[in-house]
């Protein structure tokens, strides 16, 4: 191939896959901008809930609350329950990430769909968060399924929404040495694509896109450092408690960090993993008998499922005071923040004890939605209209102003439940 021809050739490598996505992109932003919903939370116990205390026993408007929602009864009319949702996916621990990519095989997360849609309109486009450091039993995927790592430090969460832009000359260095990484890897791409056969062309403009995509990122940061980090009044603890038996004192004080990034409008898009390891709680005084994992394998026994509802209790506890800051902390319009947020409370795991993710537990809060009731999923009965959980993210990103059309196997919503 002549050098010009060539040259002519990289060029619309490069050009147009962004030709191609920024006008859809664009439009998408503008929706966005206009949706009923700005931003979304996703929280997963990874350990999940024994769902016989987690779901109540009525459905409907006039249900009781149930032993472990119990602490949310203040707050009836802002959230909905859902029993019976899963992603008719593999079972298992390993599956567990399932919950939010509702497939077996790595894939794009729900989040990071509505992360593209909204996250270029704060800091960061998305945050992912949890206790401790979990090993690679992560909540967030990107669109080749890679997991993307969460904060377990609550210090760290904080200088990353809250620094104080000191480093800002040593940020800047690392961005210009990122370009210069980024170009010296386009012009080994166009070598390289000098020897190529044609068949290679789509895998080589799928590499230049995602450099393009990095570019665009680094792009975003340099233009973020230009912009003073907001100020808020917050005092961290003396040390970060992120020993396995001390993540229900860092899930407290990782919601309240959660509150101010909304509330700053840092991101829009969180997903928090509350971790489940073998550490032994103590609550109200008492040590419990037996490690949190092994009382999610409780064997049916009446002692462990009452200790194991104990800690499930403490996580929805603090999940209900992170929904009464959003009700009391105002958008820019003055709203509650609850009333724009969405907030997903669940699990990739339905029932720990066999390690099943069918009848996954799932309360959604906030957002515009008509709550107030428990919606039971048939799955006994289940046919082809049967809602699975994508249905359920496909009525979120709908109300974010996303139109996807399907999520793994759902391809309907579930509007008729919410609006």
């Amino acid at each position: 191939m002549q050098r010009r021809s060539f040259l002519k050739t990289a060029g619309l490598s490069l050009a147009l896959p962004m030709l191609e996505s920024l006008a859809p992109l664009r439009a998408l932003a503008a929706t966005a901008a206009q949706a009923p919903t700005k931003r979304l939370v996703t929280i997963g116990s990874y350990l999940g809930f024994h769902t016989p205390s987690f779901n109540p026993s009525e459905t409907g408007r006039q249900y009781a609350m149930s032993p472990v929602l119990e602490p949310l009864e203040d707050l009836r009319k802002d959230f909905s329950i859902f029993s019976g949702l899963d992603h008719r996916a593999p079972n298992g621990h390993k599956n567990w990430k399932n919950y939010l990519t509702g497939k077996g095989t790595p894939s794009i997360s729900f989040d990071q769909i509505a992360a593209k849609a909204v996250g270029d309109q704060t800091r960061f486009e998305s945050l992912q968060v949890t206790c401790g450091s979990f090993g690679d039993s992560l909540m967030s995927f990107t669109k080749e399924g890679i997991p993307l790592p969460a904060i377990g430090r609550p210090s760290v969460l904080y200088k990353k929404l809250f620094s104080s832009g000191a480093d800002k000359a040593r940020m800047d260095y690392l961005l210009e040495s990122g370009g210069s990484v980024l170009d010296l890897a386009l012009e080994e791409a166009n070598a390289l694509q000098r020897n190529v056969a044609s068949r290679d062309a789509e895998k080589l403009d799928e590499y230049f896109t995602s450099v393009r995509e990095v570019e665009q990122k680094l792009q975003k940061r340099r233009a973020w450092l230009e912009v003073p980090t907001p100020k808020v009044d917050f005092d961290l603890p003396k040390f970060d408690p992120i020993a396995p038996d001390l993540s229900l004192e860092c899930e407290s004080i990782m919601y309240d960090l959660i509150a101010l990034a909304l509330e700053t409008d840092s991101t829009r898009v969180i997903s928090f993993l509350l971790p489940g390891q073998g550490q032994v709680f103590t609550l109200d005084g008492e040590k419990l008998g037996t490690g949190y994992h092994g009382l999610s394998h409780h064997g049916n026994d009446p002692a462990k499922i009452a200790d194991f509802n104990r800690v499930g209790t403490e996580h929805v506890i603090r999940f209900g005071n992170f929904l009464r800051q959003l009700n009391e902390k105002k958008d820019i319009e003055g709203k509650p923040l609850l009333d724009t947020t969405a907030v997903l409370l669940g699990s990739g795991m339905g029932d720990a004890n066999t390690h099943n993710n069918s009848r996954l537990p799932v309360v959604l809060a906030g957002g515009p939605f008509k709550h107030g009731a428990h919606h039971a999923i048939d799955r006994d009965n289940a046919s082809k209209s049967t809602p699975l959980l994508g249905d359920l993210f496909l009525t979120l990103l709908e109300s974010m102003g996303v139109e996807e059309g399907a999520f793994a196997k759902a391809n309907r919503n579930m509007n008729d439940y919410l609006l």
